[in-house]
């Protein structure tokens, strides 16, 4: 009996005779881990087509959190989205942090700004949004009361891979932006995440803090912890970078089937 089942989600898998080339070059050089060439070259490659400057891999999103607040040694309060994955909050309460939940705007589902004043105490030291389902937040106004009350901003961008405004990537604002690569995301690599970060000293604390706090063989600088994605996940999303991306320009351009489905179901119209 065929499966009827709709959904939320399927993994893009490449074809599997397209991805045995990378586990034999990983077989070849033995380099599993600690930053091995898939590792380096698919962070360029995402540079390249997310338009940014500086990104950190990491071995899950929820790690790239973790790794975001730590880096910028955020305390006390953070102002977040109650409607979101638990892992926005929890990487919060990871690193002794008290979330401070704001009511998201309606219609677009992400946190609403007129609400954030009201929530900022003496102990509030960050913002962390939620690019919600994709659709940015207002980020001009969540910047603007962050340089008032001088606040630093982390946004969740999940589900963010390769959205953009007019300026151009929206990984650019806030004083990082978090990628997951999970499975059930449009780019994956099996198990991932990323961190953008503005500049080359910002990116540079970070490897260090994902690799145990390592700054070479021998000298450790910080407490870490081991965040590093491997070679494996690295060679995934190098094929899904030389393969899907050059495909993703199409995407948008018309309603997927499953989505179809879903608003069908819920009496809309695609």
């Amino acid at each position: 009996m065929a499966d009827s089942t709709t959904y939320v989600t399927k993994p893009f898998l490449p074809p599997l005779e397209e991805f045995l080339p990378y586990l034999q070059e990983i077989w070849n050089s033995r380099i599993l881990a600690n930053g091995g060439p898939f590792h380096q070259q698919l962070e360029q490659a995402l540079c390249d087509y997310l338009g940014v400057e500086h990104i950190a891999l990491f071995t899950n999103g929820t790690i790239a959190l973790i790794t975001a607040l730590q880096s910028l040694r955020v305390t006390g309060e953070v102002i977040t989205t109650p409607y979101s994955f638990v892992a926005t909050s929890h990487s919060l309460l990871w690193n002794g942090l008290r979330p401070i939940f704001v009511d998201i705007d309606p219609v677009t589902l992400n946190l609403d700004p007129t609400r954030i004043e009201a929530a900022i105490t003496p102990q509030t030291t960050a913002i962390m949004p939620v690019h919600c389902y994709g659709h940015p937040c207002d980020v001009e106004a969540i910047g603007r009361i962050a340089d008032t009350y001088n606040l630093r901003v982390i946004y969740d961008a999940a589900h963010a891979f390769g959205v953009r405004d007019e300026g151009g990537s929206i990984l650019r604002h806030g004083d990082l932006s978090v990628l997951s690569f999970h499975a059930t995301k449009v780019f994956n690599t099996f198990e991932g995440g990323a961190i953008i970060c503005p500049d080359a000293k910002s990116k540079t604390r970070i490897d260090y803090l994902k690799n145990f706090g390592h700054a070479g063989e021998t000298n450790v600088v910080a407490i870490g912890i081991n965040g590093k994605m491997s070679e494996f996940n690295s060679a995934l999303g190098l094929l899904h970078s030389n393969t899907w991306m050059s495909k993703s320009k199409n995407v948008g351009t018309s309603t997927p089937p499953t989505a179809c489905v879903y608003m069908e179901r819920a009496g809309l119209h695609a």
